[in-house]
């Protein structure tokens, strides 16, 4: 039974969803790795660009600082905070003290930062340290105010405070760009694992809906997909057991044309077929035409074969809705066998009712033939049950399951002495079904190879088992 799916199930769903999570969880890495190398980056920048402020700075107050030149001091300290991205500008001496400052409240007093170490030492050229300032961390960097003659005197320091505004700006800027890249890239990445999710997952569903199909009993289906890799090979291999299930479907449905059911799926059941029997009580029933050699001289070769075949179809049909087995068509002549290769316990019984219904086929075939202008149809039948040899006779090339043994010739001289619509059968079928069927004692038969007369009972009637 073909079930659909929940689609969360699914194979391509399944395949999207991982490729997606594995996109998404590979872009969100690449974006804190950028976002991170862009801060470090644009911090850099920054404080490279405070340092070439603050040296500038340094080399022009160095004569104020010593003359005591406050205005350009301040001056200085406003045309340095007026730069982007400078959140204050400090001038101290040597004692730490403010000599310049935006806040005149901070003048004359000691610089207190509240600073925390950030990157490396770089000596004595300048220093980066974090630094609070209202309510918000810069980066202080802190630059020396030094002489430039022979003797380097240091006479104070330009503190820059390098405020992050700008450097957040750019990161989200750069953010949004990325994340619209990510969910662009997400979508196209989605779109294309769906389309080869598709493509490796239909010969999947090919593959299913050829195996419901071989199940259902069509061997003729086959899967049409050229592909090289092992999709590819699963689908030959696929094909190929069709193939062979449709070889033994077509051998199996020969054989029953030719043997029963039961004994051609007993043949496919074995490995190997060999030669030999084994001794089996079984019922063997014969029937024959009358005056059939007259009846082929009179009429056209094709009627006559019309005629055998519609015969024997009906027949053959019968005696299969009785669970008996055709062993033989012998000219005009059947042979069939109840109990061989399966016994089904009532196999007497079987034999006789089948022997019953042939008649009545025959009487049907009669009035059916009227039409063709053909004589009416004159039948015997005989029955005899008794151990036989049952099993494959002939040659390893060449075989055929059959019984032999007195039993089988006890049957056939039966059905020679049975009259027109007349069942014969012998004293060990009836002790089989003794109380199924009315019968008739006729003479005892003496049998060519027989010491003691074989007794004959004709069938008049079946005796319906509920009385």
């Amino acid at each position: 039974m073909n079930r659909r799916i929940a689609i969360y199930h699914t194979l391509w769903f399944r395949v999207v969803l991982w490729l997606v999570l594995f996109a998404a969880a590979l872009m969100a890495g690449i974006m804190l790795l950028v976002e991170r190398n862009m801060r470090e980056v644009l911090i850099l920048e920054g404080i490279d660009k405070g340092v070439g402020i603050a040296r500038g700075l340094a080399l022009n107050v160095e004569d104020p600082l010593l003359t005591g030149d406050d205005i350009y001091l301040f001056s200085a300290v406003r045309s340095a905070e007026q730069s982007p991205g400078i959140s204050y500008a400090y001038i101290v001496d040597a004692k730490n003290k403010v000599r310049a400052a935006s806040d005149l409240q901070q003048v004359g007093k000691p610089l207190m930062l509240e600073r925390t170490p950030y990157g490396a030492d770089t000596g004595a050229t300048y220093r980066v340290t974090r630094a609070g300032w209202e309510g918000d961390e810069v980066f202080d960097l802190e630059v020396p105010i030094v002489t430039l003659g022979e003797q380097r005197l240091t006479l104070g320091a330009i503190h820059l405070g390098l405020g992050q505004e700008s450097i957040r700006a750019a990161v989200s800027q750069m953010r949004i760009k990325l994340f619209g890249l990510a969910l662009a890239a997400l979508i196209v990445g989605g779109v294309v694992a769906a389309l080869m999710s598709r493509f490796f997952v239909r010969p999947v569903n090919l593959l299913v809906d050829g195996v419901h199909a071989i199940g259902a009993g069509n061997f003729e289906q086959r899967i049409q997909l050229a592909r090289k890799d092992e999709i590819g090979q699963l689908t030959v291999a696929f094909n190929e057991m069709a193939q062979s299930l449709r070889e033994k479907e077509f051998i199996k449905n020969t054989l029953e044309r030719y043997v029963s059911k039961e004994l051609a799926e007993q043949i496919l059941q074995q490995q190997t077929i060999k030669l030999g029997g084994e001794e089996r009580v079984v019922t063997i029933l014969f029937c024959d035409i009358r005056r059939f050699t007259s009846l082929a001289e009179e009429y056209p070769a094709t009627e006559v074969v019309e005629f055998l075949n519609e015969f024997f179809s009906r027949m053959i049909r019968v005696i299969n809705e009785h669970g008996g087995m055709v062993d033989k068509l012998l000219g005009d002549a059947v042979m069939a066998l109840f109990g061989a290769p399966v016994a089904l316990g009532d196999d007497a019984l079987r034999a006789v009712r089948c022997a019953v219904e042939m008649q009545q086929e025959a009487e049907r075939l009669n009035r059916d033939s009227e039409e063709l202008e053909m004589p009416p149809l004159e039948m015997g039948i005989g029955i005899n049950t008794g151990p036989v040899v049952a099993g494959n006779i002939g040659s390893e090339t060449r075989m055929e399951y059959t019984v032999i043994g007195d039993n089988v010739n006890v049957a056939a001289r039966l059905q020679g002495v049975a009259k027109l619509g007349e069942v014969m059968i012998s004293e060990g079928t009836l002790n089989e079904i003794a109380d199924s069927v009315e019968v008739t004692k006729l003479d005892p038969m003496t049998l060519k190879g027989k010491q003691k007369p074989v007794g004959v009972f004709r069938v008049d009637r079946l005796l319906d088992p509920s009385t």
